[in-house]
């Protein structure tokens, strides 16, 4: 998976969410009976318009197109392209310029600005709804769960890069800190991204422990001496996990041959991984930085932040910091990894500690030019574009998917493994203009996205209304 990252990546939920939430109903929306009658509670109803947070839909819309510029890698190449920079294009000036494009702007950067949308979006949520006298949480565990549902179902039919997942399952325990003050909700947010720095900084040190002891039974077998249980046990590690993140010509080769098969054949390759994602990577590493990131998306949201609430000059010092400090973290980080990208216990103890803190501060700092961007009513044509992207994030994010599996595998075009950046950034481009122009003019004919119609639908368990009323003016 790409966490983009992880390569990543990702759909998070609509932060603009349902005004109520809970129908007058509902068994969950019956308190104890007051001193006075209480005022019943507002249908459920997703929120519309008015109702949306402009800047969220803008940021949403910005970062659902950027993290394609990552995920584009692990669509049309192995996975390990999105980190390591050798696997592909270092042949060629123009690839080595995209890579250091993307990694500085995008990987490590968009994947925190969705998990903190997300987060902002929990709290908005239950917000509206309680403030409309419902309680919100057996319509977010519905929303959450169906989720998951879809989250399965694009993992396991479609593509395994998927992020909706734990997304799903993150959310649901995450949305129990949502009234905790931004003060604690920050300290939770550092405390969960220090549990991934460890796990991920001890599993570095071990591979780095395999690959040593791995070198020294080649020398003992060259040499006719016998091994160690620790020498054989390592040499087994290491050929199993050594072509998985630096594969040869020939791994690579045998891979784009399956890709480029038949769809039963690229599911059935695909189910194996995406179990072991599921079960050990998202719970060990990948979750506990959607969890931090989620809890600080609440903590800004909290302040005003996310919501352009905030005084011009907090947006500035926050962007000077965030590109101050996380631009030259990201290019150390960067160029850690050129020195040693055949080794990937090297990178996540040496050089992914100044990617991810690079990535989190210019996440915060493309956070705080857009929201500038959107209070100074500058560029308004692009940011109503991307606003829509946003609002129709769900539907985008899928639609990345159908186009970029029918290009790259056999059902489609057949293409995997045959085009280097440069190329995948082409493409990258050419689904942006894509998005830009059909998120707009649906929208202008249609409430809700697709998917998002038929996941608000079924949160509510209830027909949304779809369709716009057509504008009647008066001769």
């Amino acid at each position: 998976m790409t966490d983009e990252d992880n390569g990543n990546d990702g759909i998070v939920e609509d932060t603009a969410p349902d005004a109520g939430l809970a129908l007058p109903d509902d068994p969950e929306n019956q308190a104890e009976a007051p001193d006075e009658p209480a005022p019943p509670a507002e249908p459920a109803a997703p929120a519309l318009g008015d109702d949306r947070i402009a800047s969220l839909d803008v940021v949403r819309g910005f970062a659902l197109l950027g993290i394609l510029l990552v995920n584009a890698w692990a669509y049309g190449l192995p996975f390990p392209a999105a980190m390591n920079p050798a696997m592909v294009g270092l042949d060629s000036l123009t690839d080595r310029i995209v890579y250091v494009f993307v990694h500085m702007f995008a990987y490590s950067k968009t994947m925190p600005i969705f998990s903190m949308l997300f987060g902002a979006g929990i709290v908005l949520f239950a917000t509206r709804a309680e403030a409309k006298g419902n309680k919100p949480a057996g319509y977010f565990a519905g929303r959450q769960l169906w989720l998951l549902v879809f989250g399965l179902l694009h993992a396991y039919l479609l593509w395994n890069g998927d992020i909706l997942v734990p997304y799903a399952v993150v959310g649901l325990i995450v949305y129990l800190f949502r009234k905790k003050r931004p003060r604690t909700l920050i300290i939770l947010a550092v405390l969960s991204l220090l549990v991934i720095r460890g796990v991920e900084t001890g599993f570095g040190f071990f591979l780095e422990f395999v690959e040593g002891q791995a070198h020294e039974a080649e020398l003992a077998l060259a040499a006719d001496e016998p091994l160690t249980e620790w020498q054989e046990r390592s040499q087994e590690i290491w050929e199993g996990t050594g072509p998985t993140w630096n594969p040869s010509a020939e791994d690579i080769e045998e891979l784009a041959t399956v890709k480029r098969g038949d769809y039963a054949g690229i599911i059935s390759h695909m189910a194996p991984e995406t179990v072991m994602m599921h079960l050990f990577m998202y719970p060990l590493t990948a979750s506990w930085a959607i969890a931090g990131f989620m809890l600080l998306g609440m903590a800004l949201f909290k302040t005003g932040a996310f919501s352009g609430e905030r005084s011009t000059g907090f947006y500035r010092k926050l962007a000077g910091a965030g590109y101050g400090l996380g631009f030259p973290l990201a290019l150390v980080g960067m160029w850690l990894h050129f020195t040693r990208f055949e080794n990937m216990g090297w990178m996540l103890t040496h050089s992914s500690p100044f990617v991810e803190v690079g990535g989190m501060l210019v996440a915060l700092g493309h956070i705080a030019v857009l929201v500038l961007v959107v209070k100074s009513g500058a560029m308004g044509a692009v940011c109503r574009r991307l606003a829509a992207v946003g609002r129709m994030a769900f539907t985008n994010y899928i639609a990345h998917t159908l186009i970029c599996t029918t290009v790259f595998y056999g059902y489609g075009f057949g293409r995997f493994a045959a085009w280097d950046r440069l190329a995948l950034l082409g493409l990258t481009v050419a689904i942006w203009v894509l998005q830009l122009w059909w998120s707009t003019w649906w929208l202008a004919r249609f409430r809700f996205g697709p998917l998002e119609w038929v996941w608000r639908t079924l949160t509510y368990r209830k027909r949304q209304p779809l369709r716009r009323e057509p504008v009647v003016l008066e001769s």
